[in-house]
């Protein structure tokens, strides 16, 4: 028929089209099929999505939030839009049950950012029945989330007091060294030895000419001054901190990251 040969045209991406010209008769023609395969040549799912919504067409708005939902997330907040218009138009019901799976399944959008574009119009008919489930899941998972981090911040604190406990007996009282062999050979201790902090002792001269760290912990040591440099080196890019802020889901978590790094431990005050 007339009209599939214009589909195959338009649609052909070694054809010579002129874009502008076969909008206008797909228009003037309410070609809506043309229009859309005009849209699909300039990969523009906005405007596809915005003719789909015109014209209540569920079906290929189904399909294409989810060719493309994940890498555009903006196309679920006009989808949410429609739905909260139309709540009962056709199978938009199903439809709203669909995207709600599919934005918390691929975390896409923060809770907040869905009941603002499902309610935040006067002309909003979605009820809280529709979105119940949602509602609720999303405050059972951020309740268990809470309890996982009360239960990580509990096991930090005991082990900062622990730490804390160690550096102040290192400061005000003797360390009684009572290691009787050598680290390092197994050997019975004799004269001279040395011993260390971390309560590992040698013989000096299985020390050879590496006395001022223990051998057995410097690997450890190591990547704990790697971590520090890292933490310090990263304090100061503050682009890459507000790169990360601009493209995270959750904006608040990458703050509290970026905070558990201690940036201001490592600024420098300079007197003017």
């Amino acid at each position: 028929s007339p009209k599939e040969r214009a589909l195959d045209l338009l649609r052909d991406p070694h054809a010579s089209i002129d874009w502008d010209r076969a909008y206008i008769l797909c228009a003037s023609n309410n070609f809506n099929e043309g229009i859309a395969a005009l849209y699909e040549q300039r990969a523009d799912v906005a405007a596809l999505l915005d003719l789909y919504i015109e014209h209540d067409d569920v079906y290929n708005i189904r399909k294409l939030l989810g060719d493309h939902g994940e890498k555009h997330p903006d196309l679920y907040i006009k989808a949410l839009h429609y739905f909260a218009r139309n709540p009962q138009h056709g199978d938009n019901r199903q439809l709203l049950t669909e995207c709600l799976e599919t934005i918390e399944k691929c975390n896409i959008m923060s809770p907040l950012r869905v009941l603002q574009a499902l309610g935040g119009s006067e002309n909003s008919g979605v009820t809280l029945g529709m979105v119940r489930g949602y509602i609720m899941r999303q405050i059972e998972a951020k309740t268990t989330r809470i309890r996982d981090n009360e239960k990580v911040i509990e096991s930090y604190t005991k082990e900062y007091q622990t730490h804390h406990e160690q550096m102040e007996d290192l400061k005000s009282k003797p360390v009684v060294f009572q290691s009787t062999k050598c680290t390092s050979c197994m050997a019975p201790l004799d004269l001279p030895s040395v011993h260390f902090l971390c309560k590992h002792s040698y013989h000096q001269r299985c020390l050879g000419d590496v006395a001022d760290s223990c051998p057995k912990c410097q690997v450890q040591n190591q990547m704990l001054e790697d971590r520090r440099r890292r933490q310090e080196v990263t304090a100061k890019r503050h682009d890459l901190f507000s790169e990360k802020l601009q493209t995270a889901n959750d904006g608040f978590d990458e703050i509290a990251e970026w905070f558990s790094k201690s940036p201001f431990t490592f600024v420098k005050l300079v007197d003017q």
